[in-house]
């Protein structure tokens, strides 16, 4: 067998297994909002939901003070599944402060992104986050966006919309919320 081919079979099952996980995340959130199972995932797209894979390098870098690996930010997907090496860099922002996501060998790490938090109407929360550099050592992160297509209308869910809980978000396409996030235009 050619090297092309192992790459691409051990891809598909990789591919394969991150849909299995976001399935049953995507069961779990819907289950933690009240509703049922189904709900997000149809919501999203079903079978469309879209899978970006990003490779970070973040070279060692002598003054990791005067720095930024990333800056701080959310994600635009519904969800962000994360491959961390063990060299720590990512942070999260809660109650004022960063704190340094713990690494543990074999573990994935999940991110809440912008369109759960539109779906729920801000019951989930995107998280805050950014990367920093190390003086020393090299750090590798493997995230895959997923997001739901293009075209695909997101807002929040009906069934958490009410007289005492208005919407809080808008309903567009996905890409329109795209482009202005990425143009930093108003929502």
């Amino acid at each position: 067998m050619s090297s092309s081919f192992l790459s691409r079979e051990a891809n598909e099952e990789y591919a394969q297994c991150l849909r299995e996980v976001v399935d049953k995340l995507l069961v779990l959130l819907s289950l933690g909002l009240g509703l049922e199972g189904n709900v997000m995932r149809e919501a999203f797209g079903r079978d469309d939901l879209e899978y970006l894979l990003k490779i970070n390098y973040y070279p060692p870098c002598p003054r990791p003070d005067l720095a930024l690996g990333v800056a701080p930010h959310t994600d635009m997907s519904a969800l962000t599944i994360l491959v961390p090496n063990e060299v720590p860099g990512l942070q999260v922002f809660k109650d004022d402060h960063w704190f340094d996501a713990k690494y543990i060998p074999n573990a994935l790490i999940i991110h809440i992104g912008d369109q759960v938090e539109t779906l729920s109407n801000g019951k989930y929360k995107s998280v805050y986050h950014r990367a920093i550099v190390n003086k020393d050592r090299v750090r590798i992160s493997w995230p895959v966006f997923c997001s739901p297509p293009p075209d695909m209308v997101v807002g929040p869910l009906p069934q958490l919309v009410n007289e005492e809980n208005p919407a809080k978000y808008k309903t567009k396409k996905y890409k329109d919320y795209e482009y202005c996030k990425l143009n930093k235009l108003p929502q």
